[in-house]
């Protein structure tokens, strides 16, 4: 896997740190906001690297969308 170490993008590991896999994930947003009653969610889109962690650890993208639903 590359593109975990930001000052190293094209490193490649087989084993990366928990550390740098969470940091990955930093950027990722979930608002939740309410208008005339109606509550709303916005979860940001997965990056290709967010998107193969997860793939590689087994869950579906659906886990950050399904947020909103569950938040709301």
């Amino acid at each position: 896997m590359s593109g975990l170490y930001p000052d190293k993008p094209k490193f490649a590991t087989a084993r990366p740190s928990a550390e740098y896999l969470l940091k990955a994930f930093d950027n990722l947003t979930l608002t939740i906001f309410e208008v005339d009653g109606q509550v709303y969610g916005h979860v940001s889109l997965l990056n290709e690297l967010q998107q193969q962690i997860l793939s590689l650890l087994g869950l579906p993208i659906t886990i950050y969308s399904d947020l909103i639903e569950e938040s709301g």
